[in-house]
C-alpha cells in the first residue's frame, strides 16, 4: 500500500468519523460531553498515522516477527489507551450517564476496521 493511497483512504474515513461526532453529538444524552468524541477522533487519527509508518517499517523489515511484533503491540496499547482515558474523563468529570462511551467506542471501532484492513494490506509487502 502507497503512502498516498494510504493518505486519501485516511481523509475519507476520518470525514466518515466526523460525521459520526457530528451526528452522534446531536444526541441529548451526550450535550455535555462534545469534545470526547473529537478528542477520540484527533487521538486514533495519529495512532493510525502511526501504526501505519512502523507497520510499513516492519512488513520490509527482514525480520519476519517485527511486523507481528508491531501488531501487537499497537493493540495493547490502543487497549491500555481506552482503559486510560475512559477511566481518566470518568474520575475528572464524573459523568451522570456512561453515555458519553458512545463517541469514543464509535471513534476506536471505526479505527480499528481501517487499521485492520491498512495492516493486512501492509502484511502482504514482500521484501
Amino acid at each position: 500500500m502507497s503512502e498516498k493511497y494510504f493518505y486519501l483512504q485516511l481523509i475519507a474515513v476520518t470525514l466518515l468519523a466526523a460525521a459520526a461526532v457530528y451526528l452522534i453529538n446531536t444526541l441529548p444524552q451526550l450535550q455535555a460531553h462534545r469534545i470526547v468524541g473529537w478528542i477520540s477522533l484527533g487521538l486514533f487519527f495519529f495512532i493510525t498515522i502511526l501504526m501505519f509508518h512502523f507497520g510499513r517499517q516492519a512488513a520490509l523489515s527482514d525480520n519476519k516477527h517485527t511486523f507481528t511484533n508491531v501488531f501487537l503491540g499497537f493493540t495493547t496499547g490502543k487497549i491500555f489507551l481506552i482503559i486510560l482515558f475512559v477511566f481518566g474523563y470518568s474520575r475528572m468529570t464524573e459523568p451522570e450517564t456512561k453515555f458519553f462511551i458512545l463517541p469514543f467506542f464509535s471513534m476506536y471501532l471505526i479505527y480499528t476496521i481501517f487499521e485492520t484492513y491498512v495492516m493486512m494490506k501492509l502484511g502482504r509487502i514482500k521484501n
